[in-house]
């Protein structure tokens, strides 16, 4: 087994250990851990156990902001399936959280994860120290200074309510904020767990902007091109008049954008010790059908 895929057993396990706490009533236990047990390639915990690793911290000492960060993936995609968001019926080739719950509890069951997310952090056995910088780059990165602005351009700029803006300045804001920022959060706070310097962190930070925006490119381009089956969603995209780049730029300089960007990302670590795992992941983002 490669260690990426070690990385996946480690945080599914987890994650299923956490589902197993039994809360009231019965059906809120059941609708909160459905989306974060569907699947999905755990792309963001990945990042978090190869930075930690790194930068000398275990498995142990990781796995729970690796798991934190995949509760709090979860909630962001329960909330953008909702009608009012992008209206998507399928995620990870299941139904989505309100198809199956409603859509008042999915929205609570979002508000959930994204609160017990931080839960799980304070739980982890780190130090505080440690912890009070995860937090950081973890709230701003994920909300208002991140993943949430750039939901809220999404939305905005798909309905005609900002006015003023070209359509590739927003659609640059939009991916660096919606998806990047998250991305780059998760190597970065892996990377926290273990010592690493300012140097080192500003250069992963790089490297996770990078990335992430590539990984947006290729979701676009896949959105375009790809097979409904494997993505296991709708192509949603074009229905509610979404900035995507293949709209802005084309598909083929879309493509070339992110191959771009993945080797920016990889220039970034080239040359610290341990970065093989975090240039392999730069390569999956990119390389995916799915």
């Amino acid at each position: 087994m490669s260690k990426l895929s070690h990385y996946k057993e480690l945080v599914d396990s987890f994650i299923d250990e956490l589902a197993e706490v039994k809360r009231f009533p019965k059906v809120f236990q059941e609708a909160l851990f459905y989306t974060p047990k569907s699947g999905g390639k755990r792309i963001r915990a990945m990042l978090v156990m190869c930075a930690a690793s790194m930068f000398g911290a275990d498995d142990a000492e990781s796995l729970h902001i690796a798991a934190a960060i995949e509760l709090l993936h979860a909630y962001s995609l329960i909330h953008d399936d909702l009608p009012v968001m992008d209206n998507d019926d399928f995620r990870r080739g299941k139904p989505a959280n309100h198809k199956v719950y409603g859509e008042d509890l999915a929205l609570l069951v979002g508000d959930g994860l994204n609160t017990y997310t931080f839960s799980v952090i304070a739980d982890a056995p780190i130090d505080d120290t440690r912890k009070v910088k995860i937090i950081q780059w973890l709230s701003n990165n994920a909300g208002i200074g991140g993943m949430v602005v750039g939901q809220v351009v999404d939305v905005l700029s798909s309905r005609q309510r900002l006015e003023g803006y070209s359509p590739k300045r927003l659609v640059n804001f939009i991916h660096k904020h919606k998806t990047a920022k998250l991305i780059q959060a998760s190597v970065v706070c892996g990377a926290i767990c273990g010592n690493p310097d300012e140097k080192q962190l500003n250069r992963l930070a790089k490297y996770g902007l990078y990335a992430g925006v590539a990984f947006q490119i290729i979701d676009d381009y896949l959105d375009v091109v790809g097979d409904e089956k494997k993505l296991g969603k709708k192509k949603v995209d074009e229905i509610n008049n979404t900035l995507t780049y293949p709209r802005v730029y084309g598909l083929e300089r879309s493509y070339d954008m992110a191959q771009r960007l993945k080797e920016m990302a990889i220039s970034q670590i080239e040359g610290i010790e341990g970065s093989k795992d975090l240039i392999d992941i730069a390569r999956l983002i990119v390389e995916r059908d799915r």
